[in-house]
């Protein structure tokens, strides 16, 4: 039985409540204005009864209530009929966003207008670019633009000094102009200072750079210098045999330069006893002949451009620097001729030369008599032609010759790599003393 007192619905109050019973659990109250409901769990089972104001005049009440054992099926609806709505709420709440609605990919088109500016822009780029014709190419300009699109500085001191040749003969301070407006008085003037067909095609390479840099159309450069290699071409057929010069005559070269190897290794034999080593601590023009002579007549004549910038060190230098590395007994040339083929690589075998060697060590292999390394391959090449009375190209094409001749194909193999090209080369133009 459950006794309350002094209900009162317009208050919401109840000044008491009597239950009687001893395993009730749990009590749970709820007054409205309109309805009072009261639930119990007893026994493991909840006990429900509800009073509602309809029907009640006195404002305050007593009430006895029989508890009704209600299913316990009624206790689990009705808390999800009430929690359904929280459910449905949460739903609404979450859905409140409707990301799918958000005009996120409707709104895309508004950026897809973009493009309409890039249009414009990609349009006008082209005006931007063409402001530097304006511009005055200058001779030193000129000079900076061949820099940055020659690597080999050999190569681009040949062309920069043909240019220079052209820029002061016509005296007009625009490089465009001037190629622009003097295509064919150019070859005309190159043509008519030189008489040897590869030197004139060299000097219309070199002219031809310039505009191919400046993007200038050319083609009476590119018919000429077409024109040039087929009359080279035929006129090295017509002469290779021409050229043949006997054995003898190649061995003389190479037993020339032997006694002259000779006569450098006594000199500074006696400067060690009576100058106490002056010549190799000065790394004197004398050691630094000996030093490349005793490598062209051991391995093979290197190309003086690879060497004129090769630095004697006792460890390993990085990728861009020519040097010989007297601990490793290596040359390692990573700038050459051929050197998209990677760094060439020649050992030293020779106990004598790896000691000479030693004492240039943090010196440049060759430099002039002031200590400073060589402008060109041709200046060097005047400082050797000047001591052995024969230039480095003799030598090249008597050793080749004599190792061609012998047969001895491992040699003719090691000659490919150290002299920087194959044995077709080799047979064509380096193969003179095979008579």
């Amino acid at each position: 039985m459950i006794k309350i007192t002094n209900l009162n619905f317009q208050n919401q109050t109840i000044e008491n409540i009597e239950v009687d019973g001893e395993d009730i659990h749990e009590v749970e109250l709820k007054l409205t204005k309109t309805l009072f409901k009261i639930t119990l769990v007893k026994a493991g089972v909840s006990i429900q009864k509800q009073i509602k104001k309809k029907g009640i005049v006195d404002e305050v009440v007593d009430v006895v209530l029989e508890p009704i054992i209600e299913p316990v099926i009624e206790r689990i609806i009705e808390p999800v009929i009430e929690e359904i709505p929280v459910i449905e709420e949460i739903s609404v709440m979450e859905e409140i966003p409707i990301i799918e609605k958000i005009p996120v990919i409707e709104e895309i088109p508004n950026i897809e207008e973009i493009p309409v500016m890039e249009e414009i822009s990609v349009e006008e780029v082209p005006f931007m670019e063409e402001i530097p014709i304006i511009e005055t190419i200058t001779l030193g300009k000129m000079k900076e633009l061949l820099k940055e699109h020659i690597p080999k500085p050999n190569t681009l001191d040949s062309y920069v000094r043909t240019i220079r040749q052209v820029h002061e003969h016509f005296k007009i301070d625009d490089m465009r102009v001037l190629l622009s407006t003097k295509e064919q008085d150019i070859i005309c003037y190159l043509e008519s200072n030189y008489t040897n067909n590869s030197t004139i095609k060299s000097k219309l390479c070199s002219v031809f750079k310039a505009y191919k840099i400046l993007e200038i159309e050319g083609n009476l450069f590119k018919q000429r210098i077409d024109f040039y290699a087929t009359k080279q071409t035929l006129k090295q057929e017509e002469t290779k045999q021409e050229n043949k010069k006997s054995v003898d005559e190649g061995d003389k070269i190479i037993s020339h330069f032997k006694n002259h190897l000779k006569d450098l290794g006594k000199k500074i034999q006696n400067d060690t006893t009576e100058n106490d080593n002056s010549m190799l601590n000065n790394w004197s023009i004398e050691v630094q002949l000996f030093c490349v002579l005793k490598l062209y007549l051991t391995y093979g004549v290197i190309r003086s451009s690879e060497l004129m910038n090769c630095l004697i060190t006792d460890n390993d230098c990085d990728d861009n620097t020519n040097y010989i590395n007297v601990n490793k007994k290596q040359i390692v040339i990573n700038n050459h001729k051929n050197d998209r083929k990677g760094k060439k690589i020649i050992d030293i075998n020779d106990n004598k030369l790896l000691g000479i060697l030693r004492k240039g060590i943090g010196r440049f292999l060759v430099t002039t008599q002031q200590g400073e390394l060589y402008q060109s391959s041709s200046a060097f090449s005047k400082v050797f032609m000047k001591y052995f009375e024969h230039n480095v190209y003799d030598l090249r094409k008597a050793i080749s010759s004599k190792c061609v001749s012998e047969g001895n194909i491992e040699e003719i193999k090691k000659l490919e790599h150290v002299q920087g090209h194959d044995l077709k080369t080799i047979l064509e133009f380096y193969n003179v003393y095979s008579k």
